[in-house]
């Protein structure tokens, strides 16, 4: 081959290769760095995406509703959580009130007990368990006798009669008294100590063994 055609192939070759890298600098290589940008892009995302933590769930469902009243600040109905006690309860509903009965609470309430679904608890104030003593009195129908014409004398009668001066007491006499009476023994004697006091002579007709009949007899010579 002569040196002339060496000459134009070595031109030939570098003007085709010319043309081949500016046609590769023009065309391909921005479109190489554009989709080298997208995947780098997609794969940053795609990272991303796997590490993103899922939302967290909140639960609004209670499990242990618990009615605390009573001497407390607010009283109410309240949400609390598996093994709270009830000193739990008590600081939910702002705890004791200036009027609550810390000795009761300290004797009867279990602050340490655990709580359970739909409990009722009730703190006392110092009013609730406040005894009074209230003073007893008998009315006047009480205090006489139900029957007052046995027991009272006639008008104008100014000695004592002598029926009622040797009359028996039913609420004083003794056993051996009361067994003189016409129709009554000693058990019945008896049964009427048993069940004094009386306040009218006919409540001996509630004790056992003196019918009507029997109080007949002797009702002229006993009194209260």
């Amino acid at each position: 081959m002569s040196t002339r055609k060496v000459l134009f192939l070595c031109i030939g070759s570098f003007v085709v290769g010319l043309i081949g890298g500016f046609f590769l600098l023009k065309y391909i290589f921005p479109n190489l760095s554009i989709v080298e940008q997208s995947l780098q892009e997609e794969k940053v995302y795609q990272v991303e995406h796997n590490v993103c933590p899922e939302p967290e769930v909140v639960s609004t469902q209670c499990s242990i509703f618990v009615d605390i009243s009573g001497a407390l600040k607010t009283p109410g109905v309240y949400c609390l959580d598996p093994g709270d006690r009830v000193i739990d309860a008590v600081k939910k509903a702002g705890g004791f009130s200036g009027n609550v009965s810390l000795e009761y609470a300290a004797r009867s309430i279990n602050l340490s007990k655990v709580l359970v679904n739909n409990q009722k608890i009730y703190i006392p104030s110092k009013e609730e368990l406040l005894c009074e003593l209230k003073p007893f009195t008998l009315k006047e129908e009480e205090i006489l006798p139900q029957n007052s014409e046995e027991n009272t004398k006639p008008e104008g009668d100014i000695t004592d009669n002598p029926v009622t001066n040797s009359c028996i007491n039913i609420n004083t006499a003794t056993i051996t008294q009361l067994d003189s009476l016409d129709g009554i023994g000693p058990s019945t004697a008896q049964k009427i100590v048993d069940s004094r006091p009386y306040n009218s002579l006919t409540d001996l007709l509630n004790v056992s063994g003196i019918g009507q009949a029997t109080y007949d007899k002797f009702k002229d010579n006993i009194c209260i």
